[in-house]
Formats: structure tokens, sequence, C-alpha cells
């Protein structure tokens, strides 16, 4: 999981309807009661929207919808290259001009790469790309939106807001026990607690509906609670019609839509105090602002082989209530 720190962030009041256009490429229709707070933007290519973990000169972009590398990329200026060979065969996701929609590892059949055009983003991964010394480390080639520190929205400002997301997903190619896809929103309270909610799709392997997890991550500084989009969850809740989380590879679109209310985002906020004990400040949801969305699609290097394959689009967050 890749979270990089906002610095200096203060809980403000935003007008979260002048962020939509920020964050979208063009006009949203918002029905009575509904904000959106981001849509994922069609890009004409992906250049200029690749950028390095712990590398990247000035650090991670605010205010853009980006492709993240996780991993330092072993080329002669440390930056992705344009790779022309068929990565759809393994994310799903087959580009009208290669040359502008890839960049990856090495310009070589089977290298790990990131696609990114129109309105759809995806990424294959491979482990042959790492270096042989490495292990039990995170490999990850993922979208990401971050907002500009002040701008961030309080979506849960009133005890009747509900926070909804969406998002259509294929997994074709995936390889290694701890490889997975989940969509991640980042909270940020006022003393800069980091809290992230991640709504998994789907974990490889996996015989039924993922399950339930919850850990702090010590390098990213960041509480984590992992819920299954599945029925019967407590801290989220599966929109009707959704595809239910799970850990069979498929080829083809498939739509995932989950909410979060108000008393859920409560309710967590009190297992965690309970986890932690000392460590979260605040069980006010309005005392937290969105920060970050972001689709947490990696493997964990172990050092066996391991692979993925995906893509995605219509990735959409937004309030009702």
């Amino acid at each position: 999981m890749q979270f990089v720190k906002s610095l200096g962030i203060l809980r403000q009041s935003v007008a979260v309807l002048t962020l939509v256009t920020a964050v979208s490429a063009g006009s949203i229709s918002l029905a009575a009661g509904t904000t959106v707070l981001f849509e994922q933007p069609a890009v004409a290519g992906i250049a200029n929207n690749v950028y390095i973990a712990h590398v990247s000169e000035g650090g991670l972009p605010h205010g853009s919808f980006d492709m993240i590398f996780e991993q330092a990329v072993p080329s002669s200026t440390g930056k992705p290259v344009p790779t022309g060979w068929n990565a759809g065969s393994q994310t799903g996701f087959v580009p009208t001009s290669p040359s502008t929609a890839q960049l990856g590892f090495r310009n070589v059949t089977g290298t790990s790469t990131a696609q990114m055009e129109g309105g759809v983003v995806g990424a294959y991964l491979n482990s042959r790309d790492l270096p042989t010394t490495l292990s039990r480390r995170l490999f990850m080639i993922a979208p990401q939106y971050r907002y500009i520190p002040g701008t961030e929205p309080v979506p849960f400002g009133s005890s009747t807001s509900v926070l909804n997301g969406e998002m259509d997903l294929q997994v074709p190619v995936a390889v290694g026990k701890d490889t997975y896809v989940t969509a991640d929103f980042l909270f940020l309270s006022a003393n800069g607690t980091r809290i992230s909610f991640g709504f998994k799709a789907f974990q490889n392997g996996v015989r039924g509906t993922t399950v339930f997890g919850s850990l702090y991550d010590v390098p990213e500084e960041v509480y984590i609670i992992d819920s299954p989009i599945a029925p019967g969850q407590k801290f989220v809740s599966m929109a009707a019609g959704s595809t239910v989380a799970g850990g069979d590879t498929w080829l083809g679109w498939r739509h995932f839509q989950w909410s979060i209310s108000h008393a859920q985002f409560a309710a967590a906020l009190k297992f965690l105090v309970a986890k932690y004990p000392g460590k979260i400040t605040s069980l006010d949801p309005a005392a937290y602002v969105f920060s970050e969305v972001h689709l947490n699609a990696e493997f964990l290097y172990s050092p066996a082989p391991a692979e993925l394959g995906w893509s995605m689009k219509n990735m959409k967050v937004w309030i009702t209530g």
C-alpha cells in the first residue's frame, strides 16, 4: 500500500461542490442531495501522468489523477519507458495507441507496464522485474488522486451523510497468494491521524468472499480497515447489483459499488480505538477529511513468482444524504 504523507494539513470547511470541477474531466449531472467528490477523468495518454513513489522530485502530485509506481524503474533515467507489447493480453484493456498509452520497466514483451488512455487505466505486474535480493516487499503500479491540502472534503459533516464508491474492474491475470485489488479511501484528522478504508474486490485464490482485516502500517503510519465488498459487513455496505468480492480471475468488466454511512464510520473509529488504545484521538466522523482515493492493486513478493494484470474504468466517489 502506498500513501505518501501530506504535511501541514488542517481540517477546514470546504465547499465540496467546487471540487467537482477540479477532479472531473467534464460537467457532472448531480441528483438532488448528491455531491460528486471524484470522477475518473479521460486522458489522451500516459505521458506526464506517471510518478515513482519515494523517488519523483517534489513528491507525488496533488489535484491530478496519476499512475504511481511503488518500485524504482531500472532504466537509465530511472523513469518508465514506452512499451509497445500487447499488455492488454494481461490487463484486459487494449489501447488504441500503445505507444502513447503504455509505460513500463523495459521495452520488452512481458515487462511490468502501466496503461492510461481515455477513461481506462490498467497495469501488468511481473515479479521478474524485481531484484532477486528483495523479499516480502510490495509491488504496485496503481492510480491515485490526492486532494490539494486545504481543499479536502468533509464527507461525514452531517449525521445523515453516506459516502459512496464504485468502479468497473477486470482482473484477468493473478499469480501468488498475496495478490489483490482493493479500492482505498484515506482519511485525515486535524492532528494528522491517518485512517485507510479498504474495499477489497479481489484476493487471489480465496474461495468464497474475501475476509475482513485490520492492521497498523508502520512505514506509512496509517491505521487500516480492510473490508470485502460483500453482504453482511460491519463497516461497509454493498450496493444492490454490485459484484461480490472473490478470488477467481475474470476477463470482462464487472461493476463494484459500496457505501459507508456516518454510523458505520463512527463504529469503525470505535473499533480502532479499542484495538489501538490511545492512538485514535477523535471519535467524531466530522473531524476527518477525505484526503485521497487510490486503487491498491499489488502483490507481496515473497519471493515466490507473482503476477497481476488488471484494468479499471468509471471510478467515482460521491456523497448522498
